[in-house]
């Protein structure tokens, strides 16, 4: 997936967990953020 290739190789430096979301932290300031709706994976990075 193209839309990842960003954080391909980066240090993961936090995880954060909340309801039903977790926010995966990488070293150059990457957020990827994973989350439920209705039973379905919601997958959002920023950058994109």
């Amino acid at each position: 997936m193209a839309k990842f290739d960003g954080i391909k190789g980066q240090e993961l430096l936090d995880v954060e967990e909340k309801d039903n979301e977790l926010t995966l932290i990488f070293k150059d300031n990457r957020f990827l953020f994973v989350k439920t709706e209705n039973g379905k994976l919601i997958i959002d990075s920023v950058p994109e």
